[in-house]
Parts: structure tokens; sequence; C-alpha cells
């Protein structure tokens, strides 16, 4: 009798511990649901670290009943997500992107954490510079590929990208040539608050490879100052003369904004190297005629080499286009949100 009463006892304990059992996890949009099973409503705690952005949300008295697979709730809300058993009860590490808020609530039996994206949208403006253009093709790579058709064609992408959060001027979105003088003027008058330059290398050697970002520099390296020279070139050969003093920013607001763009020159050429399979070149300073005469942060993106076979089949790709204008949006939202 007594061994049935103890019995009885432990599962009494058992089904009072666990009052709640999670039977599903799921995210749909901008809801993440804790689907519990039964009719009582679950305990729940829930504290937030601003700091970290870490919401801990905690169901005392419940267990988990499901297999949790914490790569799928990364998205634009959600930057990880960790589920943890412990001492009867299941904790949520939940780590929020920037500028998201959230509110969670009970809903029936089910417990709901709804995100809000709050980033002010469109409060910036982004200068998509696309290389060369009409008479002047740029570099000529393997297949007779051009470097304005590659580097318009990635432009586009990487505007399609921004709009979704800032304002987009392109100095040109089709196939026509536009002084050097003249690219950094059209995102001047547009009030850009950044300016990219979108180019894609070429050497004479076709083993050269690799991605890599200038940004507007008096000094550089003699490497640097040969890529600048070949592209200042082009300028020179159709009648441009941009190497006014006039059009070179006072010393101070050049080296703040020197300052930034190496700041987003590295953290672009990385996520590149990485995203794409691209050697990383690193990032150079250099005098180039179509950086000199913004008036805020600008780099130059050489996408990959048109004279190697290998970079050329990945920048020439819409599905290669594509992830390197997400990754390079990524960044822009990053510096600025």
């Amino acid at each position: 009798m007594r061994k049935i009463i103890t019995i009885i006892t432990f599962l009494l304990l058992t089904i009072l511990t666990f009052a709640g059992t999670i039977r599903n996890v799921k995210m749909s949009g901008a809801n993440l649901t804790v689907d519990f099973s039964g009719s009582a409503k679950p305990k729940y705690k829930i504290n937030y670290d601003e700091y970290n952005k870490l919401i801990f949300l905690e169901f005392p008295e419940s267990k988990l009943d499901t297999k949790v697979n914490e790569k799928n709730f990364k998205n634009k809300y959600v930057e990880s997500l960790q589920v943890v058993n412990y001492g009867g009860s299941v904790g949520f590490f939940i780590k929020l992107n920037k500028n998201i808020s959230y509110n969670g609530a009970l809903k029936g039996n089910d417990f709901v954490v709804t995100f809000n994206d709050k980033s002010p949208k469109k409060q910036f403006t982004i200068a998509i510079d696309a290389g060369h253009g009409g008479k002047d093709p740029g570099a000529i790579g393997f297949k007779k590929y051009y470097e304005k058709t590659v580097v318009l064609a990635v432009s586009r992408y990487l505007r399609d990208e921004l709009k979704k959060d800032f304002n987009v001027v392109m100095t040109r979105d089709s196939d026509r040539f536009i002084n050097l003088s003249e690219r950094p003027r059209i995102a001047n008058r547009a009030k850009a608050n950044m300016f990219i330059s979108i180019h894609a290398n070429a050497a004479v050697s076709s083993k050269q490879n690799g991605v890599e970002v200038f940004y507007f520099s008096k000094k550089s390296s003699p490497y640097a100052e040969r890529i600048a020279a070949f592209e200042n070139s082009f300028g020179d050969k159709y009648g441009d003369k941009s190497n006014s003093i006039a059009q070179i920013m006072g010393e101070l607001a050049y080296k703040k904004n020197q300052e930034k763009s190496i700041g987003f020159a590295r953290k672009t050429t990385n996520a590149l190297a990485s995203a794409i399979g691209l050697k990383n070149r690193g990032i150079h300073g250099a005098n180039f005629a179509v950086l000199r005469g913004f008036n805020g942060p600008s780099v130059l993106i050489e996408v990959g080499f048109i004279s190697n076979q290998g970079d050329l089949k990945k920048i020439t790709s819409p599905t290669y286009q594509k992830k390197m204008a997400q990754e390079i949006a990524k960044q822009v939202r990053d510096y600025f949100y």
C-alpha cells in the first residue's frame, strides 16, 4: 500500500511540476509563437537586457516536447535564439537585431512575442555610382566582357536592396557616359549621406583575383596609386580635368570622412570576400577623382577581376551579383542603423 501511495504521489508531483508542455515553437513574419498543449494557461517570466538587446523568456513548471532548430529563427528581427531546459523550466534567450522592439503576451494557451522594426526609414540617402558607361567601357576582360556592363548590373541590384530602407540616387542607370567630376556632384546635389562607386578590376596577369575596397586619400601606396591612375585616366581621356584642389574638402572634414570611409571599407571587403568566396585583397587609400569631390564618407569597391576567369564567372552571375548587393546593403544598414 505504501508503495502504491509513493508511486501516485510521484506521478502527481510530476504532473504538477510540468504544468505546461511546449509542443511547438514557430516563427511567422514578426511573430514568435510558443505553442502549449492542454487547457491550462502557462506561467511565464520575461526580462530584457537593453544593453545586449537580449530577451530572457522563462516558462516555469514546463517542459519542451519538440525539437527546436535554432537556426530557423534568425531573420530581420532576431539575431539568434537559444532554448534551454533546466530544473523543470524552459528558457528562451532571444537576441534582437538593431532597432528592434518587442512585446509579449498570452494568446489563449500560446505565448506570442511580436517584434517591431523601429528603424527610422528612409532618413538617409545613398548615392550609387556604376563606374564608366557609354563611350567609356572601363576594363575589358575575358570574352570581351566590359566593366561598365558588369558594374551596372551590380549597382542596380544594390539600388533595389537599399531602396527598402534608404533614399537612393544613381549617377547612371543606363549605358551612358558621365564625367568623373560630375558623379560626386550628382551625389552632393541629392544631399547623399554616402557615396558608393562600383567597379571591376583588371590586370595583365590573369592570376590576379579578389575583391578590394578603396577610400579617398591624398597619400597612397604605389599599388593603390596605380589603380587610381588607371581609373582617373578615363577622365583625362575623355576631356574631364577634375584635379582642381577646390574639389578637395577641408582638412577637418577630410580626416573625419576618411575615418568613416576606412571603417566601412574594412567591414565591406571582409563581408564580400566571405559571402562570395573571393580573395580578400584588403582596403587601400588612393586619390580617386570620383571620390575626392564628395562631401561625406565614400568608397570605391572593386568587386573582382574581369581578367580572371574564376572571378569573372562569379561577378557576371546574377546570383552572385545579388549576393554582392545584399552584402553591401547589409553593411550600409549596419553603418546607419
